[in-house]
């Protein structure tokens, strides 16, 4: 018994006529969608229901296995996978049959036949830990949304535990892009030449130069005011450091979801949907089904010594100069992950991407080829070499000059030779000469932080240990479908709604909700063990708090100090509202961190600086008096 039809299709095609393989389709029972679903004063017992049209679907799936002799449950091997295991054998048990679970971590023929014989049975650690997660996401949402209601007096809104911090992210960036202000500093640099070659020396400074600052410097190395006194300058130190870049570990889920968004612009979602097809398994040459991928919901870089020898012996065959020399082994894996699955690699490396791109979709054959590329690359060599420094001081100023000396591209090479794209390397010794003929005095701005993308999104919940591989993509289907951020061009920002909503919610539950309570909480569920009263105790510490906070006073939203636009604006998704970056503030900001002041309008003084961001992509600025004022200015 398998979740997916594909997945289904694919075993059988491992199986004799001896066996019968069926797909649940998914989960087959859970919480009730419009009732609390968890009995309080029953240890918060979950109170689990048939989902629309699965109790007469698994109706024919009992029929089918009263001819059985024996029932195998392979559901995938994850928390949900395993609740969804639970719920199965709560049904099959009646039957009075042996009931095993299969964990299958690729869909191969060899890993089926290995799991079939280890006869293993359900674990109930991962069984009550997903349940622990389940109840205490029900009932923060079903105790803090209504408050959400009543305090915001707009009906019908959600607040979700995981959720509700990843949008607290996204709204904290975009208050400190709308805080920005522009410093423009300057980078000086002398243009000459060294040993017949033209270069170009940078100037060295710890802080950034203004324009003052460059006309000081000019006046002390008397280019200024007389260019024509100034000569040259002799190189008094050489440095030397080494270069040594390891290449990239396998993906994990988010690595994964971020590379795929970088490189291809797949949103998590569709990343998910292709890798699942991955995993399931597809039709090749000879007509098998054949798993191409390992399972793609992990927080592991591991790899296992059989794979990594598979890799090993590809490289040899094909690629004998790039194979790493060291056998790298397990390898330190990230603070927050639980090490339960492998890292996502191909089940088998000869499987190239050109031999089997006919039988995958486009896109398929674009996922397959950056997760076969980026496991090659982690067994191959790093990339070695040196960079090279030139001081030339003059006074108490310094200017440099520096290049890189590669010796090994290493990784780089794959899957083709690497350009020579290096500088030029200036081959020089001490006293050697550097000949005055300019300056160059480069004007320059800082930049505001950037909007998170999906895929960075994705890599900080893994690097903050916040959500787990299989809510990553969820968690931000979520926030979009409640309206509460928006996307333009791949960019994330918060929408009216949603800078309304964090802006309330930090301030009354931040304790539920901040980045190292939800953390902490994503370790202890992890660490609940088989023992119900671990479930319980959890559970019941979660719901004390939360309803302590929820009888205390609520602390009210300045609202007005909210620089935030219309909801309705809001909605339209093909030209999303973002709160962007102000205007150059004259004004100090206020000292609670929760809101942000926006600028006065300086045409009529009464209205404030709003911002939204147009459909060529630029920020407009325009008074919120409009159309009374008709103050507009526009992004250069």
């Amino acid at each position: 018994m398998v979740e997916s039809p594909t997945k289904a299709a694919t075993i059988t095609s491992y199986l004799g006529k001896d066996w019968m393989v069926v797909a649940t389709k998914g989960h087959i029972k859970d919480l009730p969608p419009k009732t609390y679903g968890v009995d309080i004063s029953n240890q918060f017992e979950p109170e689990y229901e048939w989902l629309k049209g699965k109790k007469s679907h698994f109706a024919t799936i009992i029929a089918k296995a009263k001819k059985s002799s024996c029932i195998y449950i392979a559901s995938d091997p994850d928390r949900e996978g395993e609740i969804i295991a639970k719920h199965c054998f709560d049904e099959l048990s009646k039957l009075k049959k042996p009931i095993y679970r299969l964990r299958l971590k690729e869909i191969t023929k060899e890993e089926v036949n290995l799991q079939i014989q280890k006869k293993l049975g359900l674990s109930y650690e991962a069984i009550e830990s997903q349940i622990a997660r389940r109840v205490i996401d029900r009932i923060f949402g079903f105790e803090v949304s209504p408050d959400l209601w009543r305090q915001l007096k707009i009906p019908s809104l959600s607040a979700g535990r995981v959720q509700s911090t990843v949008l607290h992210w996204i709204c904290e960036r975009e208050k400190e892009i709308q805080n920005f202000s522009k410093e423009t500093y300057f980078q000086l640099k002398l243009q000459g030449i060294l040993n017949q070659n033209p270069i170009e020396l940078k100037y060295l400074s710890k802080d950034k130069l203004k324009s003052n600052d460059i006309q000081a410097i000019l006046s002390d190395i008397k280019i200024l005011p007389e260019p024509s006194r100034f000569k040259e300058l002799t190189l008094t130190k050489i440095k030397t450091k080494k270069i040594k870049r390891n290449p990239p570990k396998p993906f994990s889920t988010a690595s994964l979801l971020e590379s795929s968004f970088r490189k291809f612009q797949f949103d998590s979602k569709k990343t998910m949907r292709i890798a699942q097809s991955l995993f399931e398994g597809k039709k090749l040459h000879s007509g098998e089904t054949v798993g191409l991928i390992t399972y793609m919901r992990s927080d592991s870089t591991r790899v296992s010594e059989k794979k990594r020898k598979l890799g090993e012996r590809y490289l040899k065959e094909h690629y004998p100069n790039l194979l790493s020399e060291v056998n790298k082994g397990q390898t330190k894996q990230k603070k927050f992950s639980q090490d339960a699955h492998e890292a996502i690699t191909p089940i088998d490396p000869n499987l190239t991407p050109n031999q089997i791109r006919s039988f995958l979709s486009i896109d398929e054959g674009k996922l397959y080829q950056l997760i076969w590329e980026r496991f090659l690359t982690s067994l191959m060599k790093p990339e070695v070499g040196e960079e090279v420094i030139y001081e030339f001081p003059v006074g108490k100023h310094m200017f440099e000059y520096s290049f890189e000396k590669i010796y090994d591209p290493g990784f780089k090479n794959f899957p083709l030779p690497k350009e020579n794209l290096e500088k030029t390397n200036i081959t020089a010794k001490l006293g050697d000469r550097f000949f005055y003929q300019s300056y160059s005095a480069d004007e320059k701005e800082t930049e505001p932080p950037l909007r998170y993308t999906q895929g960075k999104l994705v890599q900080k919940m893994e690097d903050t240990g916040v959500g787990r591989p299989s809510t990553y993509a969820t968690i931000l289907d979520t926030l979009k479908l409640r309206k509460y951020i928006v996307e333009y061009q791949k960019n994330i920002g918060p929408s009216a709604l949603g800078l309304k909503v964090d802006a309330y919610l930090f301030l009354n539950f931040q304790n539920l909700i901040g980045e190292s309570f939800t953390k902490d909480l994503e370790s202890q569920l992890d660490q609940i063990t088989d023992n119900k009263e671990s479930r319980v105790k959890l559970v019941s510490s979660f719901y004390d708090l939360l309803k302590k906070i929820l009888k205390s006073p609520r602390k009210k939203l300045e609202s007005p100090s909210l620089a935030i636009t219309n909801q309705k604006e809001t909605s339209k998704l093909k030209n999303p509202i973002f709160e962007k970056e102000s205007l150059r503030r004259g004004s100090q900001k206020k000292e609670s961190p929760r809101f942000v002041e926006s600028k006065t309008c300086p045409k009529c003084l009464e209205g404030f600086v709003k911002t939204k961001l147009g459909k060529n992509g630029k920020t407009i600025y325009f008074c919120s008096r409009y159309p009374h004022c008709d103050y507009i200015t526009y992004d250069k």
